[in-house]
């Protein structure tokens, strides 16, 4: 191998561990940069996307149905079955919406202004919460593993422990104030 391939590769790796640095600050953070399309590390490549059959589409006029866990039925004799329905949502889905739970709808919407306002913050108070450990009892980033994630998932989170409630308190961000 020559020297100038030598450098033109270590150039590129650097390059690579720049943008992966910006990738790791967040969807937010190149929104506000100002990125023009969709960069590459948030692309799965084509082999592990969705594999539709001819006429199949996931669009809003498929025949998609968000599955639906009813809370009070955890408390009753089909417990089993709706743990099996949550568990099969999860592993085929990702996600299940759940009805019934008994959360007044006044206080859903004040969590979500409350998160808004978090993820308002600049980048250097949200990155106070950003943490390699998966097990952290706060955590702040853009995907799960973002050390070894090939693909990043196009979200921001903050994952905020609440058990035992006494002791994970004091690790929430003081900032906005209400979200404690």
């Amino acid at each position: 191998m020559n020297k100038a391939a030598g450098q033109s590769e270590s150039g590129q790796q650097e390059e690579d561990n720049e943008s992966t640095c910006e990738f790791q600050k967040g969807v937010k953070h190149l929104c506000d940069s100002g990125i023009k399309s969709l960069p590459k590390k948030y692309i799965w490549p084509v082999s592990d996307r969705p594999n539709f059959t001819k006429g199949e589409s996931c669009s809003s006029e498929s025949s998609f149905q968000l599955p639906i866990i009813d809370f009070t039925e955890l408390q009753g004799p089909n417990r089993s079955q709706v743990l099996n329905s949550m568990s099969y949502a999860c592993e085929k889905y990702g996600f299940f919406q759940l009805v019934n739970h008994g959360l007044p709808a006044d206080l859903l919407t004040n969590m979500t202004e409350v998160c808004k306002r978090f993820f308002e913050l600049t980048f250097e108070e949200r990155a106070k919460y950003m943490s390699p450990d998966m097990g952290a009892l706060v955590r702040y980033g853009t995907s799960l593993n973002q050390q070894k994630d090939k693909v990043f998932c196009w979200r921001d989170f903050i994952k905020l422990m609440c058990d035992p409630w006494p002791d994970v308190l004091q690790q929430w961000p003081t900032t906005p104030a209400d979200l404690r």
